[in-house]
Protein backbone atom coordinates (compact mmCIF):
# COMPACT_ATOMS: atom_id res chain seq x y z
CA UNK A 1 0.00 0.00 0.00
CA UNK A 2 2.70 2.68 0.91
CA UNK A 3 2.29 5.92 0.57
CA UNK A 4 -1.00 6.18 -1.44
CA UNK A 5 -2.39 4.23 1.76
CA UNK A 6 -1.11 6.79 4.26
CA UNK A 7 -2.94 9.44 2.23
CA UNK A 8 -5.96 7.78 2.12
CA UNK A 9 -6.07 7.15 5.47
CA UNK A 10 -5.04 10.77 6.32
CA UNK A 11 -8.04 12.03 4.69
CA UNK A 12 -10.25 8.82 6.23
CA UNK A 13 -9.27 10.26 10.07
CA UNK A 14 -10.07 13.87 8.28
CA UNK A 15 -13.58 12.71 7.40
CA UNK A 16 -14.57 10.46 10.16
CA UNK A 17 -12.53 11.52 13.19
CA UNK A 18 -11.28 15.03 13.27
CA UNK A 19 -9.11 17.17 10.52
CA UNK A 20 -8.10 19.40 13.52
CA UNK A 21 -6.10 16.02 14.28
CA UNK A 22 -4.69 15.87 11.14
CA UNK A 23 -3.08 19.27 11.49
CA UNK A 24 -1.46 17.59 14.93
CA UNK A 25 -0.36 14.75 13.24
CA UNK A 26 1.13 16.90 10.44
CA UNK A 27 2.84 19.33 12.40
CA UNK A 28 4.51 16.68 15.23
CA UNK A 29 5.83 14.74 12.22
CA UNK A 30 7.82 18.11 10.77
CA UNK A 31 9.22 18.10 14.67
CA UNK A 32 12.03 15.58 13.01
CA UNK A 33 12.80 17.73 10.29
CA UNK A 34 12.30 21.49 11.78
CA UNK A 35 15.22 22.17 13.88
CA UNK A 36 14.39 25.80 14.62
CA UNK A 37 10.45 25.19 14.79
CA UNK A 38 10.88 22.23 16.98
CA UNK A 39 9.25 23.54 19.74
CA UNK A 40 6.10 24.49 18.21
CA UNK A 41 5.72 21.06 16.56
CA UNK A 42 6.60 19.32 19.55
CA UNK A 43 3.66 21.15 21.21
CA UNK A 44 1.81 19.98 18.44
CA UNK A 45 2.80 16.62 19.18
CA UNK A 46 1.80 16.70 22.41
CA UNK A 47 -1.92 18.03 21.35
CA UNK A 48 -2.11 15.02 18.81
CA UNK A 49 -1.30 12.63 21.60
CA UNK A 50 -4.22 14.29 24.29
CA UNK A 51 -6.82 14.08 21.48
CA UNK A 52 -5.74 10.31 20.47
CA UNK A 53 -5.48 9.07 23.82
CA UNK A 54 -8.99 10.61 24.46
CA UNK A 55 -10.63 9.17 21.67
CA UNK A 56 -9.24 5.77 22.28
CA UNK A 57 -9.93 5.83 25.86
CA UNK A 58 -14.12 6.87 25.24
CA UNK A 59 -14.08 3.78 22.49
CA UNK A 60 -12.03 1.23 24.84
CA UNK A 61 -13.79 2.20 27.98
CA UNK A 62 -15.22 -0.89 28.88
CA UNK A 63 -12.29 -3.08 27.84
CA UNK A 64 -10.13 -0.67 30.28
CA UNK A 65 -12.49 -0.67 33.22
CA UNK A 66 -12.75 -4.82 33.28
CA UNK A 67 -8.56 -5.03 32.94
CA UNK A 68 -8.48 -2.51 35.96
CA UNK A 69 -9.99 -5.29 37.97
CA UNK A 70 -7.57 -7.73 36.51
CA UNK A 71 -3.84 -8.61 37.71
CA UNK A 72 -1.17 -9.97 36.49
CA UNK A 73 -0.89 -13.52 37.07
CA UNK A 74 3.30 -14.33 36.83
CA UNK A 75 3.91 -17.54 35.97
CA UNK A 76 6.05 -20.28 37.46
CA UNK A 77 8.77 -21.91 35.02
CA UNK A 78 7.55 -20.29 31.81
CA UNK A 79 8.29 -22.07 28.95
CA UNK A 80 7.67 -19.19 26.29
CA UNK A 81 11.01 -20.03 24.35
CA UNK A 82 9.40 -18.33 21.23
CA UNK A 83 11.05 -15.70 18.80
CA UNK A 84 8.56 -14.31 16.36
CA UNK A 85 8.81 -12.51 13.55
CA UNK A 86 6.68 -11.90 10.16
CA UNK A 87 7.60 -11.43 6.44
CA UNK A 88 3.88 -11.79 4.82
CA UNK A 89 5.51 -12.91 1.28
CA UNK A 90 7.88 -15.77 3.09
CA UNK A 91 11.15 -15.17 3.95
CA UNK A 92 12.58 -16.37 0.13
CA UNK A 93 11.14 -13.26 -0.95
CA UNK A 94 12.44 -11.06 1.62
CA UNK A 95 14.97 -7.79 0.98
CA UNK A 96 18.82 -8.95 1.47
CA UNK A 97 18.90 -6.70 4.82
CA UNK A 98 15.91 -8.18 6.10
CA UNK A 99 17.50 -12.24 5.31
CA UNK A 100 20.20 -10.89 7.17
CA UNK A 101 18.55 -9.74 10.18
CA UNK A 102 15.82 -12.83 10.18
CA UNK A 103 19.85 -14.93 10.19
CA UNK A 104 21.05 -12.87 12.99
CA UNK A 105 18.05 -13.66 14.99
CA UNK A 106 18.67 -17.88 14.35
CA UNK A 107 22.17 -17.32 15.35
CA UNK A 108 21.33 -15.99 18.23
CA UNK A 109 18.02 -17.32 19.40
CA UNK A 110 19.68 -19.10 22.40
CA UNK A 111 18.11 -22.45 22.75
CA UNK A 112 14.33 -20.03 21.58
CA UNK A 113 12.19 -21.44 18.93
CA UNK A 114 12.34 -18.68 15.60
CA UNK A 115 9.17 -18.54 13.82
CA UNK A 116 8.76 -16.92 11.12
CA UNK A 117 5.16 -15.75 10.36
CA UNK A 118 3.90 -15.37 6.93
CA UNK A 119 0.67 -15.39 4.92
CA UNK A 120 0.39 -19.11 4.45
CA UNK A 121 0.93 -19.91 7.73
CA UNK A 122 -0.50 -17.24 9.95
CA UNK A 123 -3.99 -19.05 10.81
CA UNK A 124 -1.69 -22.29 11.87
CA UNK A 125 -1.24 -20.12 14.92
CA UNK A 126 -3.98 -17.93 15.54
CA UNK A 127 -7.22 -16.93 14.45
CA UNK A 128 -8.17 -13.03 13.62
CA UNK A 129 -11.54 -12.57 13.01
CA UNK A 130 -13.70 -12.70 9.50
CA UNK A 131 -13.91 -8.39 10.42
CA UNK A 132 -10.24 -7.80 10.71
CA UNK A 133 -9.18 -9.58 7.39
CA UNK A 134 -12.43 -8.39 5.77
CA UNK A 135 -11.49 -5.03 6.72
CA UNK A 136 -7.41 -5.41 5.70
CA UNK A 137 -8.46 -6.79 2.41
CA UNK A 138 -10.70 -2.90 1.69
CA UNK A 139 -7.44 -1.53 2.38
CA UNK A 140 -8.89 0.00 5.95
CA UNK A 141 -6.20 -1.96 7.80
CA UNK A 142 -2.72 -1.43 6.87
CA UNK A 143 -0.09 -4.28 6.75
CA UNK A 144 1.74 -2.63 9.10
CA UNK A 145 -1.31 -2.40 11.81
CA UNK A 146 -2.07 -6.31 10.87
CA UNK A 147 1.18 -7.05 12.26
CA UNK A 148 0.82 -5.12 15.36
CA UNK A 149 -2.24 -6.90 15.57
CA UNK A 150 -0.82 -10.16 14.66
CA UNK A 151 2.12 -10.05 17.30
CA UNK A 152 -0.44 -9.45 20.37
CA UNK A 153 -2.05 -12.40 19.47
CA UNK A 154 0.59 -14.53 19.11
CA UNK A 155 2.26 -12.84 22.65
CA UNK A 156 -1.47 -13.95 24.18
CA UNK A 157 -1.53 -16.98 23.13
CA UNK A 158 2.16 -18.86 23.14
CA UNK A 159 4.39 -16.31 24.88
CA UNK A 160 8.13 -15.30 23.68
CA UNK A 161 9.57 -12.19 22.10
CA UNK A 162 8.46 -10.26 18.97
CA UNK A 163 10.86 -8.94 16.77
CA UNK A 164 10.12 -6.95 14.06
CA UNK A 165 11.70 -8.09 10.37
CA UNK A 166 14.50 -5.38 10.91
CA UNK A 167 15.88 -5.95 14.21
CA UNK A 168 19.36 -7.06 14.04
CA UNK A 169 20.68 -9.29 16.64
CA UNK A 170 24.21 -8.73 17.97
CA UNK A 171 24.63 -11.48 20.33
CA UNK A 172 23.08 -14.32 22.35
CA UNK A 173 19.14 -12.98 23.76
CA UNK A 174 19.16 -13.84 27.26
CA UNK A 175 17.09 -16.53 28.72
CA UNK A 176 15.59 -14.19 31.28
CA UNK A 177 13.83 -11.84 28.55
CA UNK A 178 11.44 -15.22 27.44
CA UNK A 179 10.41 -15.36 31.54
CA UNK A 180 9.39 -11.82 32.09
CA UNK A 181 5.41 -10.41 31.95
CA UNK A 182 6.29 -8.24 29.87
CA UNK A 183 9.58 -6.92 28.14
CA UNK A 184 10.81 -4.26 25.43
CA UNK A 185 13.79 -1.92 24.79
CA UNK A 186 13.54 0.68 27.49
CA UNK A 187 15.51 4.24 26.94
CA UNK A 188 15.55 6.95 29.02
CA UNK A 189 13.10 9.31 28.64
CA UNK A 190 13.45 11.58 25.88
CA UNK A 191 11.34 14.62 24.28
CA UNK A 192 10.46 13.42 21.04
CA UNK A 193 7.19 13.84 19.08
CA UNK A 194 6.74 10.21 19.59
CA UNK A 195 4.01 9.09 22.48
CA UNK A 196 6.22 6.55 24.18
CA UNK A 197 8.94 8.88 24.59
CA UNK A 198 11.39 5.70 24.76
CA UNK A 199 9.59 3.85 27.93
CA UNK A 200 9.09 0.93 25.54
CA UNK A 201 9.90 0.18 21.15
CA UNK A 202 6.82 -1.88 19.66
CA UNK A 203 9.16 -3.53 17.55
CA UNK A 204 10.75 -5.06 19.90
CA UNK A 205 8.14 -6.94 22.68
CA UNK A 206 7.74 -10.23 25.06
CA UNK A 207 5.36 -11.50 27.29
CA UNK A 208 4.29 -14.29 28.87
CA UNK A 209 1.40 -16.81 27.90
CA UNK A 210 -1.90 -14.49 28.96
CA UNK A 211 0.41 -11.34 30.10
CA UNK A 212 -1.93 -8.45 31.04
CA UNK A 213 -0.77 -6.37 28.49
CA UNK A 214 -0.86 -8.53 25.79
CA UNK A 215 -3.94 -9.56 26.35
CA UNK A 216 -5.51 -6.33 26.99
CA UNK A 217 -3.85 -5.04 23.71
CA UNK A 218 -5.12 -7.86 21.87
CA UNK A 219 -8.85 -7.51 22.91
CA UNK A 220 -8.43 -3.48 21.97
CA UNK A 221 -7.82 -4.10 18.12
CA UNK A 222 -10.18 -6.40 17.96
CA UNK A 223 -12.77 -4.24 19.84
CA UNK A 224 -11.66 -0.88 17.69
CA UNK A 225 -11.70 -2.61 14.54
CA UNK A 226 -15.14 -4.15 15.20
CA UNK A 227 -15.97 -0.60 15.39
CA UNK A 228 -14.01 1.14 13.22
CA UNK A 229 -12.68 1.29 9.49
CA UNK A 230 -10.10 4.26 9.71
CA UNK A 231 -7.05 3.68 11.82
CA UNK A 232 -6.56 6.82 14.43
CA UNK A 233 -2.73 6.36 13.79
CA UNK A 234 0.05 4.54 11.92
CA UNK A 235 1.34 4.29 15.89
CA UNK A 236 -1.92 3.17 17.38
CA UNK A 237 0.15 0.43 19.33
CA UNK A 238 2.37 2.79 20.53
CA UNK A 239 -1.24 4.53 22.25
CA UNK A 240 -2.74 1.14 23.22
CA UNK A 241 0.61 0.62 25.62
CA UNK A 242 0.95 4.08 26.78
CA UNK A 243 -3.00 3.92 28.18
CA UNK A 244 -1.94 0.17 29.93
CA UNK A 245 0.62 2.24 31.38
CA UNK A 246 -1.41 5.31 32.70
CA UNK A 247 -4.25 2.91 33.57
CA UNK A 248 -2.71 -0.24 35.29
CA UNK A 249 -0.29 0.49 38.26
CA UNK A 250 1.01 -2.98 37.48
CA UNK A 251 1.43 -2.55 34.10
CA UNK A 252 3.02 0.83 35.07
CA UNK A 253 5.38 -1.12 37.41
CA UNK A 254 6.35 -3.50 34.84
CA UNK A 255 7.59 -0.84 32.19
CA UNK A 256 9.36 1.66 34.57
CA UNK A 257 11.36 -1.47 36.23
CA UNK A 258 12.92 -2.81 32.81
CA UNK A 259 16.29 -2.68 32.85
CA UNK A 260 17.81 0.35 30.87
CA UNK A 261 18.64 -0.66 27.19
CA UNK A 262 21.47 1.06 25.65
CA UNK A 263 20.44 4.75 23.64
CA UNK A 264 21.87 3.86 20.47
CA UNK A 265 19.07 1.50 19.98
CA UNK A 266 19.29 3.61 16.28
CA UNK A 267 23.26 3.91 15.65
CA UNK A 268 23.39 1.17 12.81
CA UNK A 269 21.03 2.24 10.74
CA UNK A 270 22.52 5.57 10.43
CA UNK A 271 25.43 4.16 9.25
CA UNK A 272 24.75 1.25 6.42
CA UNK A 273 26.00 3.23 3.35
CA UNK A 274 29.28 4.24 5.39
CA UNK A 275 32.65 2.25 5.00
CA UNK A 276 32.74 -0.15 7.43
CA UNK A 277 34.38 0.59 10.31
CA UNK A 278 35.25 -3.22 12.24
CA UNK A 279 36.21 -1.48 15.76
CA UNK A 280 32.94 0.58 15.84
CA UNK A 281 31.05 -2.31 14.24
CA UNK A 282 31.97 -4.33 16.72
CA UNK A 283 32.10 -1.57 19.82
CA UNK A 284 28.18 -1.44 18.91
CA UNK A 285 27.38 -5.05 19.06
CA UNK A 286 28.59 -5.72 22.36
CA UNK A 287 26.33 -2.64 23.30
CA UNK A 288 23.56 -3.23 21.73
CA UNK A 289 21.97 -6.86 21.54
CA UNK A 290 19.45 -5.14 19.43
CA UNK A 291 19.57 -2.59 16.68
CA UNK A 292 16.50 -1.29 14.58
CA UNK A 293 16.92 -1.11 10.57
CA UNK A 294 15.62 -0.23 7.49
CA UNK A 295 14.94 -2.16 4.53
CA UNK A 296 12.90 0.62 2.59
CA UNK A 297 15.69 3.00 1.80
CA UNK A 298 18.35 2.36 -0.80
CA UNK A 299 21.72 1.31 0.23
CA UNK A 300 25.45 1.50 -1.28
CA UNK A 301 27.21 -1.86 -1.49
CA UNK A 302 30.45 0.23 -1.70
CA UNK A 303 31.71 3.98 -0.94
CA UNK A 304 35.10 4.97 -2.47
CA UNK A 305 36.14 1.64 -3.28
CA UNK A 306 35.52 0.33 0.62
CA UNK A 307 32.24 -2.13 1.48
CA UNK A 308 30.00 -0.34 3.57
CA UNK A 309 27.77 -1.36 6.96
CA UNK A 310 25.37 -2.72 4.59
CA UNK A 311 27.23 -4.68 2.26
CA UNK A 312 28.91 -6.18 5.32
CA UNK A 313 25.70 -7.05 6.97
CA UNK A 314 23.83 -8.31 4.14
CA UNK A 315 26.94 -10.65 3.18
CA UNK A 316 27.79 -11.66 7.08
CA UNK A 317 31.15 -10.85 6.19
CA UNK A 318 31.74 -9.18 9.61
Amino acid sequence: MGNCWHIKNWFRVGRKISWKLNFYTLNGFLYLYRPFQREFNYNQAEKKHRFVLSYLKKELNDIIEQYKNIHECKQKGNNANYIWTLWWQGVDSAPPLVKACINTMQQNANGAKLVIITKDNYKDYIKLPDYIISKREKGYISFAQLSDIIRFSLLRKYGGLWLDSTVFVSKPIPKSYFYMPFFSQHTKWQKTCFVQHNLYHGFIVGSMPNGKLASFMQDCFFRYWGKNDVLIDYLMIDYLIYIAYLEFDDIHKEIDSLDYSSERLYDLVKMLNQPFDKSYFDALRDECIFSKLDWHKKYKMKVKGQNTFYSTIIKQNY
